[in-house]
């Protein structure tokens, strides 16, 4: 008895009844790609190498020096520190000398401004011989 009574109460509050069908106008599209997928095509092919004998497993080494590069030689040589200490300062010195020859000298700096002074002046000149 009650169950009815919610049913119409349900159906007259519905905005969806009233601006909306009730029909699926929808028509259904389907979508072949000519070739197949990508992943198809790597699955094929990995498999064919698989059957064939061809396939390809990483060592320990390479599948450590692909996750954290420079492991397999801190494990394989762990009191190398030094020479691993020497090449990373070796580095930072690199890269400060790199820094100190882009830096320009103060006779560089002195001769831009001089030759910027030249070209304001020269403009300058030009402007007031062109106005009489």
């Amino acid at each position: 008895m009650l169950l009815p009574l919610l049913i119409s109460l349900a159906l007259a509050t519905d905005t969806l009844q009233k601006d909306s069908m009730r029909t699926d106008t929808m028509r259904e599209v389907v979508v072949y790609s000519p070739q197949g997928l990508p992943v198809n095509k790597a699955l094929d092919r990995s498999l064919k190498r698989w059957k064939e004998g061809r396939v390809n497993i990483p060592s320990l080494g390479k599948v450590l020096e692909k996750l954290s590069p420079g492991i397999n030689d801190k494990i394989t040589h762990p009191f190398a520190i030094k020479d691993r200490k020497r090449e990373k300062s070796r580095k930072h010195r690199l890269r400060g000398l790199e820094h100190f020859d882009q830096v320009k000298t103060f006779k560089d700096l002195l001769y831009e401004a001089y030759i910027q002074q030249m070209r304001e002046d020269s403009i300058e000149r030009a402007n007031k011989a062109a106005k009489p």
